[in-house]
Protein backbone atom coordinates (compact mmCIF):
# COMPACT_ATOMS: atom_id res chain seq x y z
CA UNK A 1 0.00 0.00 0.00
CA UNK A 2 1.15 3.62 -0.98
CA UNK A 3 1.29 6.39 1.62
CA UNK A 4 -0.77 8.19 -0.50
CA UNK A 5 -3.36 5.82 -0.18
CA UNK A 6 -2.99 5.28 3.30
CA UNK A 7 -3.84 8.62 3.85
CA UNK A 8 -7.07 8.88 1.60
CA UNK A 9 -9.49 8.62 4.07
CA UNK A 10 -7.67 9.99 7.17
CA UNK A 11 -8.15 13.83 8.78
CA UNK A 12 -4.86 13.82 10.79
CA UNK A 13 -1.38 12.70 10.55
CA UNK A 14 0.95 13.30 13.18
CA UNK A 15 5.00 12.57 11.58
CA UNK A 16 7.32 12.20 14.96
CA UNK A 17 10.57 11.26 16.50
CA UNK A 18 13.51 12.51 17.89
CA UNK A 19 15.82 15.50 16.28
CA UNK A 20 17.41 15.48 13.15
CA UNK A 21 15.54 12.61 11.30
CA UNK A 22 13.99 14.66 8.95
CA UNK A 23 10.31 14.85 10.49
CA UNK A 24 9.80 18.48 9.04
CA UNK A 25 11.31 16.98 5.51
CA UNK A 26 8.37 14.27 5.69
CA UNK A 27 5.90 16.42 7.13
CA UNK A 28 6.01 19.09 4.10
CA UNK A 29 6.26 15.95 1.87
CA UNK A 30 3.59 14.18 2.91
CA UNK A 31 1.34 17.39 3.15
CA UNK A 32 2.44 18.80 -0.74
CA UNK A 33 1.68 15.02 -2.00
CA UNK A 34 -1.91 14.84 -0.44
CA UNK A 35 -2.74 18.81 -1.27
CA UNK A 36 -2.67 17.49 -5.12
CA UNK A 37 -6.22 15.70 -4.46
CA UNK A 38 -6.96 17.54 -0.77
CA UNK A 39 -7.55 20.46 1.03
CA UNK A 40 -4.07 20.16 3.76
CA UNK A 41 -2.89 22.19 6.24
CA UNK A 42 0.44 21.37 7.43
CA UNK A 43 0.92 22.45 10.91
CA UNK A 44 4.10 22.52 13.17
CA UNK A 45 3.82 23.11 17.00
CA UNK A 46 7.78 22.56 16.89
CA UNK A 47 8.58 26.06 17.89
CA UNK A 48 12.36 25.78 15.67
CA UNK A 49 9.39 27.09 13.22
CA UNK A 50 11.77 24.82 10.15
CA UNK A 51 8.72 24.43 8.50
CA UNK A 52 8.73 27.99 7.29
CA UNK A 53 12.03 27.28 5.27
CA UNK A 54 10.99 24.19 3.94
CA UNK A 55 7.91 25.69 1.96
CA UNK A 56 9.67 28.71 1.16
CA UNK A 57 7.35 30.62 3.42
CA UNK A 58 7.06 33.41 5.61
CA UNK A 59 4.55 32.91 8.44
CA UNK A 60 4.01 34.57 11.49
CA UNK A 61 2.09 34.32 14.90
CA UNK A 62 -1.13 31.76 14.23
CA UNK A 63 -1.39 32.86 10.66
CA UNK A 64 -2.71 29.96 7.93
CA UNK A 65 -0.38 30.74 5.07
CA UNK A 66 -1.20 29.44 1.53
CA UNK A 67 1.86 27.81 0.01
CA UNK A 68 2.73 28.10 -3.63
CA UNK A 69 1.92 24.89 -4.97
CA UNK A 70 0.31 22.09 -6.77
CA UNK A 71 -3.12 22.00 -5.45
CA UNK A 72 -4.36 23.37 -2.30
CA UNK A 73 -1.78 23.53 0.98
CA UNK A 74 -1.69 25.79 3.68
CA UNK A 75 0.87 25.83 6.45
CA UNK A 76 0.54 27.49 9.59
CA UNK A 77 3.37 27.75 12.61
CA UNK A 78 1.57 27.24 15.91
CA UNK A 79 2.36 30.73 18.05
CA UNK A 80 2.03 29.41 21.88
CA UNK A 81 1.07 32.95 23.76
CA UNK A 82 -1.01 33.94 20.56
CA UNK A 83 -3.02 30.83 20.27
CA UNK A 84 -3.62 30.70 24.45
CA UNK A 85 -5.02 34.16 23.79
CA UNK A 86 -7.43 32.92 20.49
CA UNK A 87 -8.95 30.48 23.60
CA UNK A 88 -9.20 33.34 26.25
CA UNK A 89 -10.98 35.17 23.41
CA UNK A 90 -13.23 32.37 21.90
CA UNK A 91 -14.28 31.32 25.49
CA UNK A 92 -14.71 34.67 27.56
CA UNK A 93 -18.21 35.89 27.89
CA UNK A 94 -17.25 39.39 26.69
CA UNK A 95 -13.97 41.68 25.25
CA UNK A 96 -13.36 43.01 28.78
CA UNK A 97 -13.53 39.75 31.00
CA UNK A 98 -10.63 38.62 28.23
CA UNK A 99 -8.90 41.71 28.61
CA UNK A 100 -8.62 40.71 32.32
CA UNK A 101 -7.71 37.40 32.24
CA UNK A 102 -4.59 38.02 29.61
CA UNK A 103 -3.33 40.64 32.48
CA UNK A 104 -3.65 38.28 35.12
CA UNK A 105 -0.07 37.87 36.34
CA UNK A 106 -1.14 33.82 37.22
CA UNK A 107 -2.36 33.42 33.32
CA UNK A 108 0.87 34.77 32.34
CA UNK A 109 2.50 32.29 34.43
CA UNK A 110 0.38 29.53 32.60
CA UNK A 111 0.72 30.33 29.30
CA UNK A 112 4.69 31.66 29.14
CA UNK A 113 6.04 29.26 31.59
CA UNK A 114 4.19 26.00 32.92
CA UNK A 115 6.03 22.87 31.02
CA UNK A 116 2.80 21.64 29.47
CA UNK A 117 1.38 24.45 27.88
CA UNK A 118 2.52 24.44 24.56
CA UNK A 119 1.53 20.61 24.17
CA UNK A 120 -2.12 21.77 25.81
CA UNK A 121 -2.26 24.49 23.55
CA UNK A 122 -0.85 22.26 20.76
CA UNK A 123 -3.73 19.87 21.43
CA UNK A 124 -6.51 22.77 21.36
CA UNK A 125 -5.48 23.73 18.19
CA UNK A 126 -5.64 20.44 16.55
CA UNK A 127 -9.21 19.55 17.68
CA UNK A 128 -10.27 23.53 16.90
CA UNK A 129 -9.04 22.76 13.34
CA UNK A 130 -10.90 19.17 12.84
CA UNK A 131 -13.87 20.39 14.56
CA UNK A 132 -14.26 23.35 11.84
CA UNK A 133 -13.34 20.74 8.91
CA UNK A 134 -11.94 23.44 6.56
CA UNK A 135 -9.20 20.84 5.68
CA UNK A 136 -9.78 17.04 4.50
CA UNK A 137 -6.78 16.65 6.50
CA UNK A 138 -4.12 18.05 8.71
CA UNK A 139 -0.46 17.04 9.03
CA UNK A 140 1.54 17.73 12.21
CA UNK A 141 4.96 18.80 12.39
CA UNK A 142 5.92 17.53 16.08
CA UNK A 143 9.18 18.92 18.05
CA UNK A 144 11.94 16.69 18.79
CA UNK A 145 10.82 14.53 21.69
CA UNK A 146 11.92 11.30 23.41
CA UNK A 147 8.17 11.02 24.32
CA UNK A 148 7.10 12.82 20.33
CA UNK A 149 3.59 12.89 21.38
CA UNK A 150 3.37 13.83 24.71
CA UNK A 151 1.45 16.95 23.30
CA UNK A 152 -1.81 14.04 23.05
CA UNK A 153 -1.32 13.04 26.31
CA UNK A 154 -1.36 16.97 27.29
CA UNK A 155 -5.56 17.74 27.92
Amino acid sequence: MTLEALLTDKSVAVVCGSGGVGKTTIAASIAMMAARTRRVLVLTIDPARRLADVLGIRATGNDVTHVETEGELFAQMLDTKLAWDELVERHAPDANTARRIRKNPLYGEITERFVQSHDYIAMETLHQLHQAGEYDLVVIDTPPASHAVDFLDAP
